[in-house]
């Protein structure tokens, strides 16, 4: 069932639904939160164009690396520029479950929002690594795929 409505508490309810996704690993549910040409970049500096280019990372990514791996979003700021238009910023956790320590990366992100219909979606988001442990972590990750 779609999110809907235009208020902090659907942007909120989204998030958390883009967590339970993630964390079932339900590829096809995470790519209904963006738009068709969504862009997305990732902590690394990597950038995706689309919706379907997302959607072969994250489906190469959970079927490797971040198999069974548990996101969890804190919501920082929300601003309305203008109707219609959400700037959301947060903190991303996601624990690991291929390192036996110092599983947890953590990021920092924007996304903008656009109101769709009755929906939110995601047209950009941007990552932040902001721990430099992130790095080894990521590491370590490709050394054991």
């Amino acid at each position: 069932m779609p999110v809907v409505g235009n208020s902090r508490a659907t942007i909120i309810a989204m998030t958390k639904a883009y967590d339970s996704a993630w964390n079932r690993g339900d590829v096809e549910k995470l790519l209904s939160f963006f738009v068709s040409d969504a862009v997305i970049v990732n902590p690394k500096g990597e950038v995706t164009k689309s919706v379907a280019e997302f959607g072969k990372v994250i489906t190469e990514l959970f079927g490797g690396s971040f198999k069974g791996s548990i996101h969890k979003t804190k919501i920082i700021r929300i601003h309305f520029p203008k109707n219609g238009v959400a700037v959301v910023d947060g903190e991303a956790k996601l624990s690991v479950k291929k390192l036996e320590e110092n599983n947890v990366l953590i990021h920092r992100y924007t996304d903008v929002m656009i109101k769709n219909g009755d929906r939110w979606l995601i047209s950009d988001t941007r990552t932040y690594d902001l721990r430099e442990n992130n790095n080894v972590i990521i590491k370590n990750l490709h050394n054991k795929s």
